[in-house]
């Protein structure tokens, strides 16, 4: 799907993906790196690409043209949008050319047609690109969507690909210019994503379906999350929630942290949001080129633990998306904290932790001993632990902290928060 700035691309892809996948605002350029959804229809799938508008005058306009090119090149159709409450520009017919060159399917889309569906007389102006005939619709009001998906339906191969559920989902999630998307471009192994140092460059979730040792995997890398109180502008906001929504659609998330920043209020905040939904997380120290001494890195990989207490429990790495330093250890690590969440215990093992753990510390309240007659797993991703105890009152915050800590380290279960549930047994 291209188009130039403010064409309506944006809601288009929204309504075709059938969720709010893209940031809609009235801000030309929002998207900028291209933005990936596999859709289904009547049993046929097929990978929907929104790219940048094209024609944007900014610092990135080079790096965005080449992403436009890229989505270009490997696409079997392409939807080119054009305003049609607005005069044709020397950029459409710029594009129509590059288009007409590539060979490929097109469909011309007349966005913002609401009322004039059916008035030829509207659409005759967009004839003279050369692209076929019009294709009307009011993406806005949803008018006539139904019909061109049906027509995109017919110009693209029918091929197979696996459901998203089947993908192991991971998101690089961060501050912004943590070095997020260069992690992704050095990880997959080639510039997918639009790196540069201007903060908020991404400002979209991006989807990459990624094979890797014959295992799929969805990569999401997330605008930074910036403080709210810093959130002035509502693009960034939009960014932010895009943000938190992606946490919660993933199986593991990579914390990155800028080195020479460190961890902060910030990412506390963002590693207490990954935990209360429940969600695995690996904690990656990006740029460690800044600090080319293994002296000095390893005498702060002693306080680490301190430092992100109390979510001490998140496994973490050094490395360098500059260097490719350690970023061949992020995959593994993805595998082994997805196997985690998805652990289950058998429930005698998990007596015999807490009754092990019930030996070292007795919990007791106005003269009533805490008695636990047995807990099993009724959850996994993220695992989940009912406890039926004589007194839940007992049990409160600190003792279920307990309880979890020592069943994390009974059964190596790092990386993962527990989620502990306790009730009275009758």
């Amino acid at each position: 799907m291209v188009g130039r700035p403010n064409v309506g691309k944006s809601v288009l892809f929204n309504r075709i993906a059938g969720e709010e996948k893209a940031i809609v605002a009235d801000e030309p350029g929002v998207t900028r790196d291209p933005l990936v959804h596999l859709c289904e229809y009547e049993g046929k799938f097929f990978y929907l690409i929104d790219s940048a508008g094209y024609g944007l005058n900014d610092d990135l306009s080079e790096l965005v043209k080449e992403k436009i090119y890229e989505v270009i090149e490997i696409s079997d159709l392409i939807l080119f949008v054009v305003d049609g409450r607005s005069v044709l520009t020397s950029l459409d017919f710029e594009f129509a050319e590059i288009l007409r060159k590539s060979g490929k399917k097109i469909i011309l889309v007349v966005n913002k047609m609401e009322g004039r569906i059916d008035s030829e007389i509207y659409l005759s102006p967009f004839t003279v690109l050369g692209l076929g005939e019009p294709f009307p619709i009011s993406a806005i009001h949803k008018q006539n969507l139904t019909e061109l998906i049906e027509k995109i339906l017919s110009l693209i191969p029918n091929v197979e690909v696996g459901k998203e559920e089947q993908l192991i989902k991971f998101a690089f999630v961060g501050r912004p210019n943590s070095g997020k998307s260069s992690l992704v471009n050095t990880l997959i192994g080639k510039y997918r994503n639009i790196v540069s140092e201007i903060p908020g460059t991404t400002r979209d979730t991006v989807d990459i379906i990624w094979e890797f040792n014959g295992k799929k995997y969805m990569i999401l890398d997330t605008p930074g999350l910036r403080r709210p109180s810093r959130i002035e502008e509502e693009l960034e906001e939009l960014s932010v929630r895009k943000a938190l929504n992606t946490i919660k659609r993933l199986d593991v998330a990579i914390m990155v942290v800028d080195l020479s920043i460190g961890i902060r209020d910030q990412e506390k905040r963002i590693l207490h949001y990954i935990e209360d939904k429940g969600k695995s997380c690996l904690i990656v120290f990006n740029k460690t080129d800044l600090f080319p001494s293994l002296k000095e890195r390893r005498e702060f990989e002693k306080i680490v633990p301190s430092l992100l207490s109390p979510f001490d429990y998140f496994p973490f790495i050094f490395t360098s998306a500059l260097t490719g330093y350690n970023v061949k250890k992020i995959i593994p690590w993805v595998d082994k904290l997805y196997g985690l969440s998805h652990m289950r215990i058998p429930t005698s093992q998990i007596n015999m932790a807490i009754q092990e753990a019930l030996s070292r510390v007795s919990f007791s309240k106005k003269s009533k001993s805490l008695k636990i007659y047995y807990a099993t797993q009724v959850e996994t991703s993220p695992p989940r632990i009912v406890f039926f105890v004589n007194e839940p009152e007992i049990m409160n915050k600190n003792v279920q902290k307990y309880f979890e800590k020592y069943i994390r380290n009974y059964f190596s279960w790092t990386g993962t928060p527990i989620k502990i549930e306790v009730r009275k047994r009758e």
